[in-house]
């Protein structure tokens, strides 16, 4: 019998798939669990008794005409199980119904596993006799309840099922996660109190949805039209969970950003198909990883891109497509002096009117750099010498004017530009230089006039 015992103990899944397979063909899924442990827990004891009285006593359980049931520990869990089933309001022929379909898929189990056709025999009969004697306990503890005991075990039961059903309803209503339930028609059931207040800032009370006398309750398409099309597609696929990021309207001036879940009912039966959607509002979170973006490529002085920024423009105009590609290379004269002699924040003050002017200059398409310390730079992707030329010159004009109502604190820059055709003439690396270089040759002049100049400044001011 050694056999039989390992073959329901590594069994145990095509024990539970073919029993459930028979109950839902049946129509018994219609007054069973929805859970998969539920059937797991109940093919196990139902083995595991099996499998105790075969190692009690090899010989087949027959019946004999003065058996005893009520003692006997073979029949014990059919009764226990039979009592549990009778609580909840499941009649006799329910339950002996669907231990037919129990009994079958062991029998199934023999039949597709043991060849031996007087081997299969004696295990057939064996669950046989087991069942049966279960059976008869159960139906028997069943005839001996009067009227009175089973209608006051209904009225307990249903008041710990209201309880219980109470309770879940509160639980599922203090839940601080926004979510709805839906049905296979995609019909709203029920909405927490959560969702009630983000979706439409609701100010009914917990509950409302799922005690709402609506004769019907709208599709999630009439509720929530804007995460519909997502719904679709993951209820035409097969997955167990589907996460998107979606933005929301609350009002004209309020949007949310929003992560929106859909997972499908955890629930074996097939009775109550249907999909959870929960919702987390990530406005805060996609503020602060925007802001956090911003200050990776930007510089918090001028607010212009910085040179992380710069790299990365630089690698994407490198293929060529972007020809010709000016670079013009910006240095500002005399911060050192500012700072010494007026203090940094004078300093910032002066790159800050700088990268504004320079802004100023350019087109969207230009890339404006602050790359560090008093140095900024342009990068000019479809730019001929022209181009170029006319964006300095506009560079000058612009401090002119500026100096021209700021006497006491003029700006004075030196510029170098050069243009190239990438993988043509030139490499990114040698635009960049030969700009450096002409940069470098201006300020040489441009250093000594500001030097004069601030010196000139420094004495009139008196300092």
């Amino acid at each position: 019998m050694q056999t039989l015992i390992d073959l329901i103990k590594d069994n145990q899944s095509f024990l539970l798939k073919r029993t459930l397979n028979y109950a839902k063909i049946y129509g018994y899924v219609k007054y069973t669990s929805t859970l998969e442990e539920a059937w797991v827990i109940s093919i196990s004891g139902l083995s595991d008794a099996l499998i105790n009285a075969v190692l009690t006593d090899p010989e087949i359980p027959e019946i004999e005409v003065d058996h005893d049931f009520s003692g006997n520990p073979i029949s014990s869990f059919g009764v226990i199980e039979a009592q549990k089933h009778r609580q909840r309001g499941v009649t006799l022929e329910m339950f002996l119904g669907l231990m037919k379909y129990y009994r079958q898929a062991y029998l199934d189990l023999i039949m597709e596993s043991i060849e031996e056709k007087e081997r299969q025999h004696v295990y057939l009969l064996w669950v046989n006799r087991y069942f049966d004697q279960n059976e008869i306990a159960f139906c028997s503890e069943w005839a001996d309840q009067s009227k009175d005991t089973l209608l006051s075990e209904l009225q307990s039961t249903n008041r710990s099922l209201t309880n219980e059903k109470n309770k879940y309803v509160t639980i599922f209503e203090s839940i601080p996660t926004p979510a709805i339930i839906l049905d296979t028609e995609n019909r709203c059931l029920n909405m927490n109190y959560a969702a009630q207040q983000m979706l439409k800032e609701s100010t009914q009370s917990p509950g409302s949805v799922y005690y709402s006398t609506l004769p019907k309750q709208p599709k999630i398409n009439e509720v929530l039209p804007w995460i519909y099309n997502e719904l679709l597609d993951f209820c035409k696929g097969d997955t167990l969970e589907l996460l998107v990021e979606k933005e929301f309207d609350i009002s004209p001036q309020r949007k949310r950003g929003l992560t929106v879940k859909f997972h499908r009912m955890l629930d074996v039966s097939d009775k109550f198909e249907g999909t959870v959607i929960l919702f987390d509002d990530i406005t805060e979170r996609k503020k602060i990883e925007e802001q956090l973006r911003h200050l990776s490529f930007h510089d918090m002085l001028t607010g212009l891109y910085n040179r992380n920024y710069l790299e990365n423009e630089i690698s994407r105009i490198s293929t060529g497509r972007f020809n010709p590609v000016g670079f013009i290379s910006i240095d500002v004269d005399g911060l050192k002096l500012v700072n010494d002699n007026f203090g940094h924040s004078e300093g910032d003050s002066l790159l800050f009117h700088v990268g504004q002017i320079i802004k100023t200059c350019f087109r969207e398409s230009d890339v404006v750099v602050r790359v560090g310390g008093d140095e900024f730079a342009v990068l000019m992707p479809l730019s001929d010498t022209e181009t170029v030329q006319r964006s300095c010159k506009r560079i000058h004009n612009k401090i002119k004017e500026y100096n021209s109502t700021n006497l006491s604190h003029p700006i004075s820059i030196s510029i170098g530009w050069s243009i190239g055709n990438l993988c043509i003439d030139k490499s990114m690396k040698e635009i960049i230089k030969e700009a450096d270089e002409h940069m470098y040759e201006d300020k040489q002049t441009n250093h000594q006039e500001y030097a004069v100049l601030f010196q000139n400044l420094l004495q009139k001011n008196g300092q």
